[in-house]
């Protein structure tokens, strides 16, 4: 599927960049929530007894600072979708990860949608 907004009759039309930044994001999704989770179930590394520098390190603070800002970023995907009627959501979903689109409404149905729902995800990234 083509990767452009068209310029006529869009109510929800983005800059450029925002708008593959915005792509590209919900494609990150999964990555996202599985980072997410090897974060949280991932073991600190064994200290050696070894000084490493001069600063004072706190793997945990790290780890909680990344969890939090990908937590951030997997919340602005979820709220624009929660403003996707229900029996779109797997359809938008589907068609913005470059996957087979269901057919039980009219693709262009699916890319109305899926316009909308990228202006959200803009909307709550806090990049409009």
């Amino acid at each position: 599927m083509r990767n452009y907004q068209p310029k006529k009759k869009n109510p929800y039309q983005l800059p450029h960049n925002v708008y593959m930044q915005c792509l590209y994001a919900v494609r990150d999704y999964n990555r996202l929530k599985e980072e997410m989770r090897d974060i949280l179930h991932a073991s600190p590394g064994a200290p050696d007894g070894m000084p490493r520098g001069s600063g004072i390190s706190d793997s945990t603070v790290q780890k909680a600072m990344r969890r939090e800002a990908l937590q951030q970023r997997c919340d602005a995907i979820e709220q624009a979708l929660a403003a996707i009627p229900p029996e779109y959501r797997k359809g938008v979903m589907a068609i913005t990860m470059d996957e087979t689109c269901p057919m039980d409404a009219s693709p262009e149905t699916y890319r109305r949608w899926r316009r909308r729902f990228l202006y959200e995800v803009a909307q709550h990234k806090c990049m409009l």
